[in-house]
């Protein structure tokens, strides 16, 4: 079995998985371990792991017949099939479900002036007899949403393409011997997915519902009703898909997982290793790729999509595209997230290397400590540890801002080295290596606010909007122009706390705002809003723009200082630096309002609203 297995799995990298395709109901092929074969290398990477993940199934579905429009009675196959009171044919199949050697059918109907309602018939065949009807499972409510965010339609395009597009989804194929799939939707409703058994009692053996948000990866799902406990009863297999996708992001590769549920007598029993089988073979090729300085660039992208698979799925993602489908803790997202931890640490970006290590061990995703010492060692090969430290604790006190909007910081320092400290009273000037504190007269204090260059507009927030696909800007007008709503190519985290209308904030760090855009840390992530706000992009080397008084950006523009839980991360001209002192081990996520000087040897932060300056010796750990 497993030699069977492997061969398919061959044959699926050189002719596209279409090998046994003309074999349908072929058991799940599995080793004798019970697991889905590892993926084998391959030129392309990530392809031969979304193959290999589901060998041995077959999902050679064979479709239904669609109905000509607003048929209520329709001749199929030698069957006069009547539609239910008010309900129009939208798509039938014939063959003998129950054995009985007598053709039966089943059939899609929905309203004939109220597309929203549809309901699965079965029709039982019967000797010299009309077939005899009865509904499968309760009516389905389909919705009725209007298109918004969807392109508009090409006149020119064919019209029955359009008219298609405007009734939604209707998908009706035999996947098993007496199972069938379903899947509808009413114009930009979420689809209703479905899998139905004919066999007596012909009832739903699984359905969901799947949305699809604008700009969100195509989501697919393929089905096999193949009976692969060998018990007379088809089973349910489905291959979710995701691929491509939209700005803010590049589109990403094609991924798939496994979801697999067994019919038994106490009624369905989903096999508890999938998804995250199949994911951590996705996870162990990015693994492998990660280690590469050649194939580390790609890595991100590939993990983001196989995150956004999981989420797509599973419940605990907390913004899942499927209803109904809980997976529980995922070893798959550990792994893949510290893959892209070590691609990051690879290119050499200690920051996203960071972020995406706090990705990569939270919740839903496993947590393994000897994984987490593996990442921090990757993370000091692209930053290094500086630890030698003079911190003394400033005795002006920083005035906070308590606005949950995004503001620039209480701490700034002057070109020659000395920190500027904003309170209540005015501004204070401090001496970091004598400690010396005085008034600054000279000095005016500086508004927390960060507002346009030109006055017109002020950054409010970063939000979740529980769509699972990406964050977003809000810019409010300080006059009479538009707000601005903008996705940023930051990914949102997996987390079951996101509820859908409500929102989440993200954590932000300004940088600076200039002609070339707003620049800001967002969730661990470096952006760029352009100068129109039509659009915002991933910032993979800082700019040099001067920020404000209160900026992490020294005076120059030339280095930057971003607190992170590992400690604070110095950009500069050369290799990024990771300073670190013993007084502030076990703090370093309270860090806030940090910034630094021009050489980059001195940093200042608030922490538990007292402020401290540090001068780090940087030419040696």
């Amino acid at each position: 079995m497993r030699r069977w297995a492997l061969s398919l799995a061959f044959c699926c990298a050189v002719g596209g998985c279409k090998c046994g395709r003309d074999r349908p109901y072929t058991p799940y092929a599995i080793d004798e371990a019970g697991t889905a074969a590892a993926p084998a290398e391959d030129a392309g990477g990530a392809a031969s792991a979304a193959e290999t993940a589901d060998a041995g199934v077959t999902f050679a579905e064979q479709p239904g017949i669609v109905a000509p429009p607003n048929t209520s009675q329709w001749e199929l196959e030698g069957l006069v099939l009547t539609a239910p009171p008010e309900m129009i044919f939208v798509t039938a199949l014939t063959r003998d479900f129950d054995g009985d050697g007598n053709k039966d059918a089943v059939a899609v109907v929905r309203g004939a002036t109220a597309p929203e309602k549809a309901q699965v018939v079965l029709y039982q065949g019967t000797p010299g007899k009309p077939p005899t009807a009865a509904p499968v499972g309760g009516p389905l409510a389909l919705g009725n949403a209007p298109c918004e965010g969807a392109p508009k339609p090409d006149p020119k395009a064919d019209k029955d393409k359009d008219k298609d597009k405007s009734e939604g989804a209707k998908r009706l194929a035999l996947i098993g011997p007496h199972s069938v799939v379903i899947e509808l939707s009413n114009r930009c409703s979420p689809r209703w997915f479905g899998i139905v058994s004919l066999a007596a009692p012909a009832r739903v053996l699984f359905s969901t519902t799947i949305a699809d948000p604008p700009s969100a990866p195509t989501l697919s799902v393929e089905a096999d009703g193949s009976d692969r406990d060998h018990d007379g009863v088809d089973d349910v297999t489905l291959r979710v898909t995701l691929e491509g996708g939209a700005p803010p992001f590049e589109p990403g590769p094609k991924v798939s997982a496994v979801l697999r549920w067994f019919d038994r007598p106490a009624g369905m029993s989903r096999d508890p290793a999938e998804p995250d089988a199949s994911l951590r073979v996705l996870a162990s090729n990015a693994a492998t790729r990660a280690a590469r300085a050649k194939d580390a660039p790609g890595v991100p992208i590939f993990v983001r999509q196989l995150r956004a698979l999981y989420g797509s799925i599973c419940s605990e993602g907390g913004s899942p595209r499927m209803s109904g489908v809980s997976c529980g803790t995922s070893r798959a997202l550990e792994e893949g997230g510290l893959a892209e931890v070590r691609a990051y640490s690879v290119m050499g970006d200690a920051l996203r290397a960071i972020s995406a290590l706090d990705r990569a061990q939270r919740a839903p995703a496993a947590h393994t400590p000897a994984r987490t010492n593996d990442a921090q060692a990757w993370i000091t090969q692209a930053a290094t540890p500086a630890t030698n430290a003079n911190l003394r604790v400033v005795a002006a006190v920083p005035q906070i801002e308590r606005s949950k909007s995004p503001g620039w910081g209480a701490l700034a320092f002057e070109p020659s080295g000395k920190l500027l400290v904003r309170t209540l009273a005015g501004v204070v000037r401090v001496d970091p290596v004598q400690g010396d504190e005085a008034e600054a007269g000279d000095v005016r204090t500086w508004s927390s606010r960060v507002v346009s260059p030109d006055g017109t507009y002020r950054f409010i927030e970063a939000y979740s909007a529980c769509d699972g696909v990406a964050l977003h800007a809000t810019l409010a007008p300080t006059g009479d122009a538009d707000p601005h709503d903008i996705a940023l190519p930051v990914v949102p985290p997996l987390s079951a706390r996101c509820a859908a209308g409500k929102g989440e904030p993200a954590p932000v760090i300004p940088i600076a705002w200039g002609a070339a855009g707003l620049e800001a840390v967002v969730a661990g992530e470096p952006i760029l809003i352009a100068a129109d706000y039509a659009r915002a992009s991933a910032l993979s080397v800082p700019l040099d723009q001067q920020g404000p008084p209160g900026s992490p950006r020294s005076p120059n523009g030339k280095t930057l200082a971003v607190p992170t839980v590992q400690g604070i991360v110095v950009r500069g001209a050369g290799k990024p630096r990771l300073f670190r002192a013993k007084e502030l081990d076990g703090g370093y996520g309270e860090l806030r309002d940090c910034t630094v000087s021009d050489d980059g040897a001195r940093v200042a932060c608030v922490r538990g609203g007292r402020a401290f300056v540090g001068v780090w010796d940087t030419a040696s750990p």
